[in-house]
């Protein structure tokens, strides 16, 4: 199973869902490389 989206806590609260298109877009490689490396290695 692929994750694509990540919930997004604070103060262990649900406030959002980001996916990796949302990271992707940001523009910035190694926040996206550190993304998916994360999901990637997490099982």
């Amino acid at each position: 199973t692929k994750v694509r989206r990540v919930p997004v806590l604070e103060d262990g609260q649900l406030v959002g869902i980001i996916s990796q298109a949302d990271v992707a877009a940001t523009g910035d490689d190694d926040v996206t490389g550190d993304l998916v490396e994360i999901i990637s290695t997490a099982s």
